[in-house]
């Protein structure tokens, strides 16, 4: 699934990179509680948080320039003298998670590939870029495993886990250039994965924290 993946970032990046600004890799870490609940918002189970992976491939498209006093972009750092930009990422996230009670002992593996679209508003502090992030995305379950004590189960085919997910989240970054074209960059983000559609019976959201750190290369 990772080739999967990697395939079609490359196809859209030879489909977009004439528009591109810059692209992007990041790596990370996430820390994810399910929310797991009924038709009537009652919680099923109680979880506690799991730690799981994050990898984030992309294009940024900074626009609206700061002006200067002479009417002219600023052109004191070497990376986006922009207040304003929009990125657009494939996504592969691993959301994991544990519960259970006095009898049993539970834990999801999951992971989830999908694209996300983020709009980023931007400040300078000498050459410190300090950003305020929004982001909405769609993604689908790429594999998934539950165990019940020391039993395994695939959730291929679990209306829970199935279908389309719809993520909202807000975070911060910070970004730092380190070559004439290249910056580096920290984000944590907070972000609700909610399922489109389907059963209504039950519910899934995954709720995470994610902590990721990246290498940004302007293209013009």
């Amino acid at each position: 699934m990772r080739t999967v993946f990697l395939t079609c970032f490359l196809l859209s990046v030879l489909s977009l990179t004439v528009s591109a600004q810059e692209i992007f890799i990041k790596t990370g870490i996430n820390s994810t509680t399910y929310d797991f609940r009924s038709a009537n918002g009652d919680k099923l189970l109680d979880f506690t948080p799991g730690m799981g992976n994050s990898i984030e491939m992309g294009m940024g498209f900074p626009f609206v320039p700061k002006i200067g006093m002479e009417g002219a972009p600023e052109k004191e750092r070497s990376y986006s003298p922009n207040w304003f930009k929009n990125e657009v990422s494939l996504n592969l996230d691993s959301f994991n998670s544990f519960g259970g009670d006095q009898n049993n002992n539970y834990s999801w593996e999951t992971t989830y590939g999908g694209v996300t679209n983020t709009l980023s508003f931007l400040a300078h502090i000498g050459e410190v870029e300090l950003g305020v992030r929004g982001s909405l995305g769609l993604s689908g379950m790429i594999s998934g495993t539950q165990v019940i004590n020391s039993s395994r189960f695939p959730l291929k085919g679990k209306d829970d886990f199935q279908g389309l997910f719809a993520k909202t989240g807000v975070g911060a970054s910070a970004s730092y250039p380190v070559f004439q074209r290249a910056f580096l960059n920290l984000s944590y983000s907070y972000s609700r994965n909610s399922r489109l559609g389907g059963p209504q019976e039950e519910q899934v959201r995954f709720l995470s924290h994610g902590f990721l750190f990246g290498l940004y290369v302007q293209l013009k």
